[in-house]
C-alpha cells in the first residue's frame, strides 16, 4: 500500500508538472509526435526537421546540455536539475540514446534531468513531455491510434513491459480491466492489447501509463487527457516519457524519503522485493478464484545492480 501511495503521488506530481508546462506556452503544434528506434528511422525514410537533442542517462556531459530554453537549477538539497523549454512554432526534438533501446521524440514542449550530489552515476531520470498530435487536441480515436503507434514503435525499439513485483502478472484486456480498477493507474498496462474505444475512453479518467524495461533502464509512458482549450469534436492530449536508471527505479522507488536506505538500496531490495512478491501471487490467488488467468510466463526483469553487487563479493 505504501509503495501504491508513492507511485500516485509521483504521477500525481508528474501531471500537475505537464500542465503548468502546457498553460504557460498555450501554444499549437507544427509536427506529428513520433517515437521509434534510431536504427529504423533511417530505413523507414523519416527526416527530421531539425537536429534532436540527445540524452542519456549517466554523465551529464554525454548529454546536449546546452541550447535555448535550457537551464540548470542546484537546489539547496543537493539535487541538480537540467531542464529545457520550447516555444510555440519551434518545438523540440529528443533523442534519448540507450544502445538499441534508444528512439526519438517530436513535439516535446519540455525536459527535465534529475542529478544529485551524493549520487556518482549523474543523471539518473529524465522526464520528457510532449504533444500526440500535430495540434493542441485531438479526437478520441485519433489519440488511441496514435498511443497504440508509439508503444508498438517501442516494443520494436527493444522495450519489454514491465510488471511492478508487487502486482498480478495479467494479460490483454484482463490487464485493462484490472488496471481501470484503480483511481489512478498504478497498474502496468499491456501494450500489445489495443483497446474499443469505449475501453479507452473510460480509462482516461484514470490517465493510463504503460512501463518497460531494457538494458539497465525503466520507461514510462503516461498519457493526460483533458479539454483545457475548449476544442470542439477534440480533447488536449499530453504525454510524458519517464526513463528512469536501476539507482531512480529501485532505490527512489521502494525506499522514498529515507536517505540511509536509498544509499543501501542495493543490500536491502532483495529483502524487500521477496515482500512483494508474497503480495503477487497472494493477489494472484485471489483473481484466479474470480476466473483471472494470470500469465506465468512472465518473468521479472535482471537488475543489473544487484548482479554487478554479488559478482563483487565473490
Amino acid at each position: 500500500m505504501i509503495r501504491m501511495i508513492f507511485r500516485l503521488a509521483t504521477l500525481l506530481a508528474i501531471f500537475f508538472h505537464i500542465a503548468s508546462v502546457f498553460a504557460e506556452n498555450n501554444y499549437r503544434m507544427t509536427g506529428v509526435a513520433r517515437i521509434y528506434s534510431t536504427s529504423s528511422s533511417a530505413s523507414n525514410g523519416h527526416e527530421m526537421s531539425q537536429l534532436p537533442t540527445l540524452i542519456r542517462l549517466g554523465n551529464p556531459q554525454s548529454s546536449d546540455l546546452n541550447g535555448p530554453g535550457s537551464s540548470v537549477d542546484n537546489h539547496p538539497t543537493g539535487v541538480k536539475f537540467y531542464q529545457r523549454d520550447w516555444q510555440r512554432g519551434d518545438l523540440g526534438t529528443v533523442q534519448f540514446v540507450n544502445g538499441n533501446h534508444s528512439f526519438v521524440i517530436d513535439n516535446v514542449l519540455s525536459m527535465i534531468g534529475f542529478a544529485a550530489e551524493n549520487v556518482p552515476e549523474g543523471i539518473y531520470e529524465w522526464s520528457i513531455n510532449f504533444g500526440v498530435s500535430p495540434e493542441q487536441a485531438d479526437t478520441h480515436e485519433a489519440a488511441r491510434d496514435r498511443v497504440m503507434k508509439l508503444l508498438a514503435q517501442l516494443r520494436a525499439s527493444g522495450w519489454k513491459r514491465y510488471v511492478d513485483v508487487g502486482d498480478p502478472r495479467l494479460q490483454g484486456r484482463a490487464a485493462w480491466h484490472y488496471g481501470a480498477s484503480f483511481p489512478v493507474a498504478v497498474y502496468s498496462l499491456d501494450s500489445e492489447y489495443p483497446p474499443t474505444q469505449d475501453e479507452w475512453n473510460a480509462m482516461l479518467r484514470h490517465a493510463p501509463r504503460w512501463i518497460f524495461y531494457g538494458d539497465g533502464a525503466y520507461l514510462t509512458l503516461s498519457v493526460m487527457e483533458s479539454n483545457m482549450g475548449g476544442f470542439v469534436g477534440k480533447s488536449t492530449y499530453l504525454l510524458t516519457v519517464d526513463v528512469k536508471s536501476e539507482y531512480a527505479f529501485y532505490g527512489l522507488g521502494y525506499f522514498p524519503g529515507k536517505a540511509e536506505k536509498i544509499h543501501n538500496w542495493k543490500a536491502l531490495l532483495p529483502a524487500e522485493l521477496e515482500k512483494y512478491q508474497a503480495m503477487r501471487l497472494k493477489t494472484e490467488a485471489a483473481l484466479r478464484a474470480q476466473g483471472y488467468a494470470i500469465d506465468t510466463t512472465y518473468q521479472d526483469p535482471p537488475i543489473k545492480a544487484l548482479e554487478s553487487s554479488s559478482a563483487s563479493a565473490n
